[in-house]
């Protein structure tokens, strides 16, 4: 009995964990192209103060 809660206590932690991670990653996705577009616009930036 006692293992068989341990085993359901440490699946909820591992799902929470993965649920985490699986958020963490979307919200890199999503922050991906501005950070991409930040960087572009900065190169284009430095371009036009060297030329």
């Amino acid at each position: 009995m006692s293992y068989r809660r341990f085993e359901r206590a440490r699946s909820l932690r591992s799902d929470r964990a993965l649920a985490r991670a699986r958020s963490l990653r979307s919200d890199r996705a999503l922050a991906e192209p501005w950070l991409e577009l930040g960087r572009y616009v900065a190169t284009e930036r430095n371009m036009l103060v060297a030329a």
